[in-house]
């Protein structure tokens, strides 16, 4: 059976994610395994509330993802992370498809501080963006404490131009234009020429996951 990791962005987990949006289904339908794993901090499981303890969240995702996947699916967070292992290990998860990631790649998080702040009830009013991903958050069981330290943690992933040269693995960028998080993507694609990128209308950040274009574009992606 051809194995596919499923890696969720920030706040999320992988049956709050991946099974609730339905891909667990429709990759079993198409003849893959999906592999879920949840990044470090995530989860109903908790983890540290130290910062210092996600120095490294790649090398945590590495550890649980199994040898020989035929590709690995990634969500904003999830997608950093699977492009990080790129880098590090051409070629080493197969196909790579990556959603809600772009040019914010390169940049620190943004929403950062504020998402923090709200997460510690310091405040009561929040902007669009930040108020979807808390809600993004708040479906996934996650300890809020440990959320906060993960976007306390020291910078990491660091991608640059030079280091996503050494990609290898066949890509698929994914994006929504209503994405105020990922888009623009333009930096992102131009890094990786070889990549397939599509851009469609609807969704904002959050939504993309449940999106049966995202869903489907992976799917051909992945038996092509």
């Amino acid at each position: 059976m051809r194995q596919v990791a499923l890696v969720h962005g920030w706040g999320g987990s992988y049956a709050a994610t991946w099974q609730a949006d339905g891909w667990d289904a429709a990759l079993r339908d198409a003849g893959f395994e999906p592999v879920g794993v949840d990044v470090a901090g995530h989860g109903p499981q908790g983890g540290p509330h130290d910062a210092q303890a996600y120095a490294d969240l790649a090398s945590d995702l590495a550890a649980k993802l199994p040898a020989g996947l035929h590709g690995a699916i990634g969500f904003s967070l999830g997608t950093k992370l699977l492009l990080e292992l790129e880098a590090r290990n051409p070629g080493a998860h197969g196909r790579l498809v990556l959603g809600g990631i772009g040019d914010n790649l390169f940049a620190p998080e943004a929403a950062g501080p504020a998402i923090v702040a709200a997460l510690r009830g310091e405040t009561a009013e929040h902007p669009p963006q930040v108020a979807a991903l808390l809600a993004y958050a708040a479906k996934s069981g996650s300890d809020p404490a440990c959320l906060a330290a993960v976007l306390e943690r020291p910078a990491n992933p660091v991608l640059t131009e030079a280091r996503l040269a050494a990609a290898t693995a066949p890509i698929l960028i994914f994006n929504s234009r209503a994405d105020a998080v990922a888009q623009p993507d333009a930096r992102l694609v131009s890094a990786l020429p070889g990549a397939t990128h599509q851009l469609i209308d609807g969704p904002g950040h959050v939504g993309l996951t449940a999106d049966d274009r995202f869903r489907d574009a992976a799917i051909a992606f992945l038996t092509d």
